[in-house]
């Protein structure tokens, strides 16, 4: 149970983790834009600003002219001035440009593997983490149950019809309906939330992972290595999931063996003696018992082994874009 309640509390570190991730980028992106619509602005104003001296250069050039002054140096000076100074913000425009579509990626790159993550989260690894907490208990109540229908049917013929009750209510036991009845019942806790939106900024309506120049060979570097790393976490999960039906099957056969019929201790013609010799030599005997419980604990911590496998890889893949 401890080992559950570890991995129960790392995974939600991990949900805490990107949630916070994704808060940092979001505000970066959103650093970037701000810096973006201001170099923009600054360059629309350096070219009416351009226009405009221009315009008044051409005017005064026009009056001199008429009256035999020339002061074409000075206004070419100008105009050299106003030129250098627009392409400095066109280059401070672009490169705040760029910086805000690499931050504008990695935020909706982010947001998707968080979505995936959260969905994940709720709809596979709670149930994974409520299967092996259930798991064993409904075998071994049914165990219990069995052995005290076995004294009871043998004590008392006269109350069947009750015991018969009984042990079709021990029949009818459905972990995995169990399972989704409480989950039913409590749909508020399990139930995935809300997906998280594009948050566009200040203007932006790009909700869509940009894919131009220069950027585009970075992406498709990303998205090829992703892939890679995908397969070989489908061969990987493939084998974990192998083997953790295998051990599941080893735990449900040590739980599920046929030990409850006692019948034999009832006997009338055995004595008290008879009685306690058939138990000690039986399956039920404290040395057996100890043997497979130490069996049973060893089966049960590889099985949390092999759960931590197949929960935690997957995690990293999907908060590392």
């Amino acid at each position: 149970m401890n080992n559950l309640k570890d991995i129960g509390v790392q995974m939600h570190e991990e949900l805490v983790k990107v949630t916070n991730e994704l808060y940092t980028v979001m505000k970066t992106y959103h650093m970037y834009h701000t810096e973006s619509l201001s170099a923009e602005s600054k360059l629309k104003e350096a070219e009416k600003q351009e226009e405009k001296h221009i315009g008044k250069a051409n005017d005064i050039g026009s009056s001199l002219l008429r009256y035999g002054h020339d002061e074409r140096p000075q206004r070419r000076s100008s105009v050299k001035k106003m030129e250098k100074m627009k392409e400095k913000r066109q280059a401070k425009y672009s490169e705040n440009k760029l910086k805000c579509t690499k931050a504008r990626n990695d935020y909706l790159l982010n947001l998707a593997a968080t979505n995936a993550l959260v969905a994940k989260y709720y709809i596979h690894d709670v149930s994974d983490l409520i299967d092996c907490c259930d798991l064993g208990f409904h075998a071994s109540l049914a165990r219990t149950l069995r052995t005290y229908l076995s004294a009871e049917y043998s004590l008392e013929t006269s109350r069947h019809e009750g015991l018969d009750l009984l042990e079709g209510a021990v029949d009818a036991m459905d972990t995995r309906g169990d399972k989704l009845k409480c989950m039913d019942a409590h749909s508020q806790i399990f139930c995935p939330p809300a997906r998280f939106d594009c948050q566009p900024h200040m203007g932006d309506e790009v909700c869509q992972v940009s894919a131009q120049q220069p950027v585009q060979t970075e992406l498709l570097m990303r998205y090829h290595q992703l892939q890679s790393r995908l397969a070989t976490l489908r061969i990987e999960n493939e084998e974990v999931r192998k083997t953790l039906d295998a051990t599941m099957q080893t735990l449900q056969d040590m739980l599920t063996v046929e030990d409850f019929d006692v019948s034999e201790a009832f006997q009338h013609s055995q004595s008290t003696e008879s009685v306690k010799s058939a138990s000690s030599d039986s399956y039920m005997s404290k040395a057996n018992l100890a043997k497979r419980r130490a069996n049973q604990q060893e089966t049960e911590g590889f099985y949390f082994t092999v759960t931590r496998r197949q929960v935690f890889p997957l995690l990293g893949i999907l908060c590392r874009f």
